[in-house]
């Protein structure tokens, strides 16, 4: 069996053009990056199934009639006729 030089078993050059389609694939997704940004920002803000959205930051309202204190088990709360 013949002896391989290890410059001559190479399978393919390496060098400018990987070096070129790896800063073009890059490019292209800074491209299409860049276009779903823009496209993204122009769609309007819009209620699916005309339903409003929620403030979840707000807390919840406490009724008016609604009494502060401290119940305790075996008593009955204040207000009550029990």
């Amino acid at each position: 069996m013949a002896e391989l030089k290890t410059n001559k078993a190479r399978q393919g050059r390496t060098g400018r053009p990987v070096l070129y389609i790896l800063i073009g694939g890059l490019a292209l997704c800074l491209i299409v990056f860049v276009g779903l940004q823009i496209y993204g920002g122009t769609l309007p803000d819009e209620n699916i199934g005309g339903v409003e959205a929620s403030d979840t930051t707000a807390a919840p309202a406490t009724p008016a009639n609604s009494q502060t204190g401290t119940v305790t088990p075996g008593t009955p709360a204040p207000g009550t006729n029990n």
